[in-house]
Order: C-alpha cells, then sequence, then structure tokens
C-alpha cells in the first residue's frame, strides 16, 4: 500500500465502522455495502487507485461485519484519486442510498497542515503572489515558496493551481 494511504485509510474504515454501529440499526446492516479506496504497488513498481466495495454477509454476535462479498476495481495509476469513503443503505425501493460519505483527504488539510501554511493557503486562494504573500506574512518569499511545495506534498497534489481549485471548490477545509 502507498506509504502516503495508510492512515487515512486506516482512519476510513475506522470512521466507516464507527458510523455503522453507532448509526445503522441491526436489521438495516445486513442490506449496507461499503466502498473506500486506496493505491497498491502493482508487479510492474507503479501504484495503482484501488476502489473496494464490500458488502456484509454474515455478522458476529456484537453484529459486526465478519464475512462480507468484496469487488475490487483496479485503475490506472495516472487517476488522481482522493481517499473517499461511503456506506449505503438498500431502501425499501430495492435503490442504494448513500447515508455517509467521508473524504478524508481533504481532511488533511486541517489536520496535517500547519498553522503557518494555513496562512499562506489563505492567501493563495486571493490570488496573492509568493512576494505579496511574504509582505503580508513578513517573512521572505523563498519560505513561502517552501511552504507551498510542503502544503503540495501533504496534501497530495500536483500543482498550486490545483490546490486553489480544491480549496475554492471546498471553502470550508481553508479554516
Amino acid at each position: 500500500m502507498h506509504p502516503d494511504d495508510l492512515d487515512v485509510w486506516l482512519q476510513a474504515l475506522s470512521e466507516l465502522m464507527k458510523f455503522t454501529l453507532n448509526e445503522i440499526s441491526i436489521p438495516e446492516r445486513s442490506r449496507m455495502t461499503y466502498t473506500w479506496n486506496y493505491r497498491l504497488k502493482n508487479n510492474h513498481g507503479d501504484y495503482v487507485n484501488v476502489v473496494q466495495n464490500t458488502t456484509p454477509l454474515e455478522l458476529d454476535s456484537g453484529n459486526k461485519p465478519i464475512i462480507g462479498l468484496a469487488h475490487y476495481t483496479v485503475l490506472v495509476p495516472e487517476i488522481d484519486m482522493q481517499i473517499c469513503a461511503s456506506a449505503k443503505l438498500l431502501n425499501e425501493n430495492n435503490e442504494y442510498e448513500t447515508v455517509y460519505f467521508n473524504n478524508f483527504s481533504q481532511k488533511l488539510l486541517s489536520e496535517g497542515i500547519s498553522n503557518r501554511e494555513r496562512d499562506v493557503i489563505r492567501l493563495l486562494v486571493l490570488n496573492d503572489s509568493s512576494k505579496t504573500i511574504a509582505k503580508k506574512l513578513n517573512i521572505s518569499s523563498n519560505t513561502v515558496d517552501t511552504h507551498r511545495r510542503n502544503i503540495l506534498k501533504k496534501l497530495n497534489v500536483s500543482s498550486t493551481g490545483e490546490l486553489i481549485g480544491m480549496l475554492k471548490m471546498n471553502k470550508n477545509l481553508i479554516y
């Protein structure tokens, strides 16, 4: 598994389990299906995206899934995927409806970014240049560029433009 995905993947699985145990009634648990994704290294040494969909078939005495049916979809490594997890419930109309969704990669912004990096992000979203950000924060423009590189690496984003686009679509991630 990709080293950057392991902690987030474990958190996603833990949150899915907590959601199920706290929010889904015992009779509904047999009508649930779960989806999450991560990256694995293939036999060529490339990381590929794996989307896993699991449906519990048997629950233990504590109503935790112990046997399930899993379907794995392997996607090319060029697709940039954030780690997400979802739970769907088969409703009365025999349609799956999403009852839980969480983008765990986006949580990295609040959990993995320092306060100074967050300051830089807020100013980047306002389209400030590194030089302008440096003046506003009373640091050098080289330091701003270092923060930018660190932010991109931490969020697994390939460019500042991609970062700004992601943040403008999800403004609640900035604060």
